[in-house]
């Protein structure tokens, strides 16, 4: 199996490409690649998996054709799937509700969203569905420059790493990559409703059967000992099937937030 560096600038033929979206920093995306290299015997194909830093570039390289298959966050797949060039063919099983938390410190004073406005504040990507349209979207009346001070991050544990070096007072959140890190010192002060979770998607035309192939294998992967163990870090059970259109609502209702 070949691993490329997170950020390789070319991708090396091989029978499937994978791209993994940057939920977590490349040290942190380990689990997906321990699952992948798995997913590699159940195929008997040589596979490769990359990221990429931003969730535009992730998706630049699928509509591209560089990667098949991609796991994604939830608004970067549905923008996809509104421009048409993704399907969603699996949505993660979690452990715990796909929300956008937003956290601070445990011994900081404040108690609420609105008691944030104005404070640096660590978004993860400008395409993250948790951990920047939600506390958009949840921020909505408290004031234009309640995020005046905001940064991006590029990752979820990149996030929260700001909070507690005091970089930032608040961050957003996914709560699987939340629950998943395991965290101490920090505590939620806000969160967003339960969303679809971050999905597999393929690109879209490729063909029928080996579309089926990649999915059966995946599921099927999911469910041995060594499958549960690389999910299990990133609090999955497995994978579940889906569609396009929960994704697709997703997108459309953050875009009066996006930049």
């Amino acid at each position: 199996m070949a691993f490329e560096p997170p950020y390789a600038p070319e991708t090396r033929p091989a029978a499937l490409r994978v791209v993994v979206a940057g939920m977590r920093s490349p040290e942190g995306a380990a689990p997906y690649r321990a699952f992948l290299k798995g997913l590699e015997a159940w195929l008997g194909e040589r596979i490769e998996v990359f990221g990429r830093r931003t969730y535009v570039e992730v998706l630049e390289v699928l509509r591209r054709g560089e990667a098949e298959l991609g796991f994604l966050c939830t608004l970067a797949a549905g923008l996809g799937v509104e421009e048409g060039f993704l399907e969603v063919v699996l949505a993660g099983d979690t452990r715990v509700p796909y929300q956008s938390l937003v956290v601070v410190r445990q011994a900081s004073p404040y108690r609420t969203l609105a008691d944030l406005a104005g404070r640096p504040f660590a978004f993860t990507d400008p395409l993250s569905n948790t951990g920047h349209a939600w506390p958009r979207l949840l921020a909505r009346g408290l004031g234009k420059d309640f995020f005046a001070r905001a940064f991006f991050t590029y990752g979820h544990d990149r996030a929260l790493v700001a909070v507690l070096e005091g970089l930032a007072e608040a961050a957003a959140v996914d709560q699987v990559v939340y629950v998943s890190l395991g965290v101490k010192g920090l505590r939620v002060v806000a969160q967003g409703p339960v969303d679809p979770p971050p999905p597999v998607v393929v690109r879209k035309g490729l063909p029928r059967e080996k579309k089926a192939r990649w999915v059966k294998a995946l599921l099927a992967h999911a469910q041995t000992p060594e499958g549960r163990r690389a999910l299990e870090t990133l609090a999955l059970k497995g994978f579940l099937p889906s569609g396009d259109e929960p994704y697709r609502k997703v997108y459309r209702r953050a875009r009066e937030v996006l930049p």
